[in-house]
């Protein structure tokens, strides 16, 4: 079981809290629970309650959108060859199916190309612009890669290729040469947020290339598209890509899970039923099912699959791309526990009595698809930020993922005399350097870690929002609580603190999760802690709990039920 961690209580503001509970019929509990979440006056409170999709931003505001529809509209105009070249994650995968839709609707002459992970890499590559330009390709468009493409889009240059950018990935220096190039994180960019998903700003190019032709009278004598289908690709991309669940990415995903809730696409009705998800979909489907599935045959096989199941039209075909998902899901997730095992021994072996401040692994045996899985697992753990590679040749190729005080993109360009290439963000990159360079790189990491954080950073914490007594815990404060949903990154379950709570019964569930009753009068309430089975041989007859309240819904009852998320031992 992990280290104890440490909870933390944003300060209250009781005069704050009040006028907002009167000036907005919401409970004290509720306000403070918005607070915590940064949103200090009625507007912005009023405008997370309600995320609607009017309230989406001009996407002419994004840099370079004008150019983008001029330069789509001409291709269908002059009838060039387009291809949509995505990424093979779930983020990459669904923006470029979105696209692909979209021009389909639009009666372009579109194909799409997505790189194997493993054979290519990531982003832009010559070999594939080179084949994209054999095949009659006029327009490249790119979804979730290209901005750190600079030689790349230089070679498109040469071989003819007229090139978009779409991405939402960190900014280089450099920025490549392109028709257009849509990321909201451009310096001089207008567009209000900076959070979108790659899926996310290929939407807002939807919505803008939609308006610009409709000007244009493009739907004089041709159906206008439903763009609202498409949420349903958004809701999954932007989830799974774990980018926060805030200002315009809240109101997306609002919307585009009542679509896949309801779809009936039949790759995404094949896609929900391997993945035994049923009636109303949530953040917690999409992250632990559904987009699994998607990501898995990107990190083992082909992503053109994931793409294949999402166009598909025939319900028999899309079971069997559904089914071909879920094995390929389950090797997946042998191939990394198998890692994991293998990279917790060398951190425990080799950095641990070191006191490295980064975790640095690989080898050459370790499948490039699974490293980013198991960096995130090992971040998590040991509370350390995580770079997990495959050795190829002389080359290391890294998955790496951070923790929350540290901003991985910036420490990767600290050290990037000791790298052939990186990108990301602050939270998650990918990175290749020389086998040599190893030790330098986790020198350069240690050097650079210690002078930005400090102890504290290294203790996991939780961020608390309220403490509650047993007796708060009912339907009303339920019905509450689904005012902020859907949750994810950014917007985050409300996390609550229960004090000496007395335990009536406690069990140990399939040997590894610790299910607790806890009682108050005559009233018992479950509560459950995945992987906290450690805990049972000394538990106490009360115990303080930090907690989420759910519910747990079974053979047609429903009924609220604690998860723990840590508690004193």
């Amino acid at each position: 079981m992990n280290p104890r961690k440490r909870w933390i209580f944003t300060p209250q503001d009781p005069k704050l809290i009040q006028q907002l509970s009167l000036d907005l019929k919401l409970s004290p509990l509720l306000i403070q629970i918005l607070l915590n979440r940064g949103l200090s006056t009625a507007e912005d409170i009023q405008n997370y309650l309600n995320p609607e999709l009017s309230k989406l931003a001009d996407p002419f505001l994004m840099k370079d959108m004008a150019k983008a529809v001029q330069h789509i509209e001409d291709a269908l105009e002059q009838k060039l060859k387009i291809t949509v070249y995505g990424d093979y994650d779930v983020d990459g995968t669904t923006g470029a199916t979105l696209l692909y839709l979209l021009l389909k609707d639009l009666g372009a002459n579109v194909d799409v190309y997505i790189p194997h992970r493993v054979q290519e890499g990531y982003g832009l590559n010559f070999k594939a612009l080179e084949n994209l330009r054999d095949q009659k390709t006029d327009l490249v468009i790119t979804v979730d890669n290209g901005i750190s493409s600079v030689e790349e889009a230089k070679r498109a240059q040469e071989l003819g290729l007229k090139l978009i950018i779409i991405d939402h990935h960190q900014v280089p220096p450099q920025i490549p040469m392109a028709m257009a190039v849509l990321n909201p994180k451009q310096s001089d960019c207008q567009y209000p947020y900076k959070e979108l998903s790659g899926v996310g700003v290929a939407f807002q190019l939807a919505i803008a290339l939609r308006a610009h032709l409709r000007k244009k009278s493009f739907f004089a004598f041709r159906t206008e598209p439903n763009l609202k289908k498409f949420l349903a690709l958004v809701a999954l991309g932007t989830i799974a890509d774990v980018v926060p669940l805030t200002g315009q990415n809240r109101i997306l995903v609002k919307a585009g899970l009542e679509v896949l809730s309801r779809s009936e696409e039949p790759g995404i009705v094949a896609l929900k039923e391997v993945s035994q998800v049923k009636g109303k979909v949530s953040p917690v489907h999409v992250g632990y099912r559904l987009g699994p599935r998607l990501n898995a045959v990107g990190r083992l096989e082909s992503a053109k699959l994931g793409f294949d199941l999402l166009v598909c039209q025939d319900r028999d075909e899309a079971q069997k791309l559904a089914q071909a998902l879920d094995a390929a899901n389950r090797e997946r997730q042998q191939i990394e526990e198998q890692i994991l095992e293998e990279a917790i021994l060398k951190v425990q072996k080799e950095l641990l009595p070191q006191k490295r401040k980064a975790i640095l692994v690989f080898e050459p045996h370790w499948h490039i698809g699974v490293v980013g899985i198991v960096a995130s697992r090992l971040a998590e753990k040991f509370c350390l930020p995580a770079l997990v590679g495959c050795i190829e040749g002389d080359t290391v190729r890294c998955s790496a993922r951070s923790i929350a005080s540290l901003n991985l993109f910036e420490a990767l360009g600290a050290c990037k005399d000791q790298l052939l290439k990186f990108g990301g963000h602050h939270h998650a990159a990918g990175l290749t350097f020389k086998v040599q360079q190893a030790t330098a790189l986790q020198d350069n990491l240690d050097l650079f870690i210690n002078e930005k954080l400090g102890e504290e950073d290294f203790i996991p914490r939780l961020k608390m929002d309220a403490k509650l007594q047993l007796s708060d815990i009912d339907e009303a404060l339920m019905e509450q609580l689904s005012l902020l949903e859907p949750f994810g990154a950014g917007n985050p379950e409300p996390l609550f603190q229960l004090d000496e709570a007395c335990v009536s019964s406690a069990q140990i569930l399939q040997e590894k999760h610790l299910k607790i009753l806890l009682k108050d009068g005559l009233r018992l309430v479950e509560s459950i802690g995945f992987g906290m089975f450690q805990a049972y041989a000394d538990l106490p007859q009360k115990i303080s709990l930090a907690f989420q309240a759910q519910w747990n819904e079974w053979n047609g009852s429903r009924r609220i039920q604690l998860k723990l998320g840590d508690f004193p031992r």
